[in-house]
């Protein structure tokens, strides 16, 4: 075969893959249609009904090739308690939806959720059963690190105690309050070094005393002072 006939052949191969593939992106001819859709996690608060219908209407007139990744990604973003979205295509015909839910674990300001990662979002609802944080919006940062440390302390420690609020007022003193109805007096400066040295003081106290004291003050430079039920 000479070079000239090898030549043609090429270009007559080339001009088909290239029309096929055109036919393909704009939809005239659907190869490689997408017949499954696959959830691949467990939902617990997102809609799973309203991610497979987002993701049915996107991918309807779509083929295996031709649908963007990147804007449904950006459609299912939009669900609520959805924090991550990641899409991928299965060959020949399926699309692999894999969803990673917020977790919330407080309350900020009665208005949002903070999910675990110390980030905020919005739903309509808001439960009234986690820890409810309190401050200027721009302090969420400051207030979630005295929410995680505390925690941290209260797991490391072994204690059952769990936190109701953390208010942190308009000269930012902090006060953290407990479920079992203590609350401690942080004050406003040096409050990380604070929680350490609380947890060390509480360790010292007489356990049968523990259930009497109805608040421990931390906010001096040197020492604590601590209330007594009556």
């Amino acid at each position: 075969m000479t070079f000239k006939k090898k030549l043609f052949i090429f270009f007559i191969l080339l001009t088909a893959t290239a029309f096929i593939l055109s036919e393909i992106y704009n939809n005239k001819t659907k190869y490689f249609e997408i017949k499954k859709i696959s959830l691949n996690k467990k939902l617990v608060n997102s809609s799973k009904e309203n991610i497979e219908n987002i993701s049915k209407k996107y991918l309807k007139d779509k083929s295996f090739f031709n649908f963007k990744i990147n804007y449904l990604i950006l459609e299912l973003n939009k669900v609520e308690w959805v924090r991550n979205v990641d899409v991928r295509r299965v060959y020949p015909n399926e699309v692999s939806i894999t969803i990673e839910e917020h977790q919330p674990v407080a309350i900020w300001n009665n208005k949002r959720y903070i999910n675990n990662f110390g980030e905020l979002f919005e739903v309509k609802i808001i439960k009234k059963n986690l820890p409810l944080l309190q401050s200027e919006e721009a302090r969420i940062k400051e207030v979630f690190d005295y929410f995680y440390q505390f925690n941290e302390n209260l797991r490391l420690n072994n204690l059952e105690y769990t936190i109701n609020k953390i208010e942190e007022n308009e000269i930012r003193s902090v006060t953290i309050f407990l479920t079992s109805g203590l609350y401690i007096k942080l004050g406003s400066k040096n409050v990380k070094n604070k929680i350490n040295l609380f947890f060390k003081v509480y360790k010292s106290l007489k356990t049968r005393d523990l259930k009497k004291i109805r608040y421990i003050d931390m906010r001096y430079s040197n020492g604590f002072s601590l209330r007594l039920e009556k």
